[in-house]
């Protein structure tokens, strides 16, 4: 008898702990929602791998996926946010919103290089992504942003190019100064004139 009451016990426990993990998909909304107002995205991540794994066919998956890409974004968190881009499009993706995540992930891409003067690999790759983009999606709503990113991008390279340029003049290199002028060639602004990006003098120094 007193062995029955034990496992009763023990049947109970276990039962109170499914509750609490097997909560409504509104629930665990509700609860990532909470957690990226106090930017605490990690364990927004949490309730969000909750309502992902009880509940995968939640019209609310969808939203909450693009709520962390944004407050990743916010947070200066890229990689995390095309994260669940890849969610979003793995779960949800379709002719009609094909365009919308890849733009969403170039976006991510773009909002990632944060020294542009340092970061030129990051920057060639998100140049090769966006025109990845012009070619396949010629009549999208999104090109045009695209382009733009694109545009900014390789004035950046364009920028890089001419301070690495004017360093092997001042090395007395005009071979090599004439190989990364040509590397960076921009025809847009190269007869006209740009505002130069504006980085702290203190990093200058090391840029």
């Amino acid at each position: 008898m007193k062995k029955l009451i034990l496992i009763l016990i023990a049947i109970t426990f276990i039962g109170c702990g499914a509750k609490v993990n097997n909560q409504a998909a509104e629930y665990w909304y509700r609860e990532m929602a909470q957690q990226i107002a106090r930017n605490n995205l990690e364990l927004a991540g949490d309730r969000y791998a909750s309502l992902a794994s009880e509940h995968l066919a939640s019209p609310l998956l969808a939203e909450a996926a693009l709520m962390m890409a944004a407050a990743h974004i916010d947070n200066e968190e890229y990689l995390l946010a095309n994260f669940y881009y890849d969610e979003y499009a793995k779960r949800f993706g379709d002719r009609k919103n094909a365009d919308l995540i890849a733009y969403l992930k170039l976006y991510a891409d773009y909002k990632g290089v944060k020294r542009s003067l340092r970061d030129q690999k990051l920057v060639l790759d998100t140049i090769n992504r966006a025109e990845e983009f012009a070619k396949l999606r010629i009549s999208s709503d999104f090109l045009p942003y695209a382009e733009t990113i694109k545009a900014k991008l390789l004035l950046n390279n364009y920028e890089l190019s001419q301070e690495i340029a004017g360093l092997y003049d001042r090395l007395d290199k005009p071979g090599a100064a004439a190989i990364y002028r040509k590397k960076g060639a921009f025809a847009p602004i190269e007869d006209g004139e740009y505002e130069r990006s504006k980085t702290l003098w203190i990093r200058r120094i090391f840029e």
